[in-house]
């Protein structure tokens, strides 16, 4: 199998909602080593998977409201305290 990460961002004009956005367009053939691109990529922030993870009170557990929802959804803060969400889905 192979793997790519998607953004998660919030559907326009549907409040509470979110939907797959772009791609880092790279396919990987392992899992794991995309995990950890993903956060080599947002170091030195943490990387939270919704629904395995405690979550910190800044981020919220949005799965069950994405439109096309993957498997593994994550999530991690940025400087500012900001969530930002992305999926792997299987290519």
């Amino acid at each position: 199998m192979a793997y790519k990460a998607c953004r998660i961002q919030p559907r326009a004009n549907a409040f509470g909602e979110y939907e797959m956005g772009e791609s880092n367009g790279e396919i990987w053939d392992e899992e794991g080593d995309l995990l950890d691109a993903m956060r080599d990529a947002i170091a030195p922030a943490d990387l939270y998977e919704l629904g395995v993870d405690e979550l910190p009170d800044d981020i919220e557990d949005i799965r069950g409201r994405i439109q096309g929802e993957p498997a593994r959804v994550f999530a991690w803060l940025d400087e500012e305290g900001g969530a930002h969400y992305t999926g792997i889905v299987q290519v």
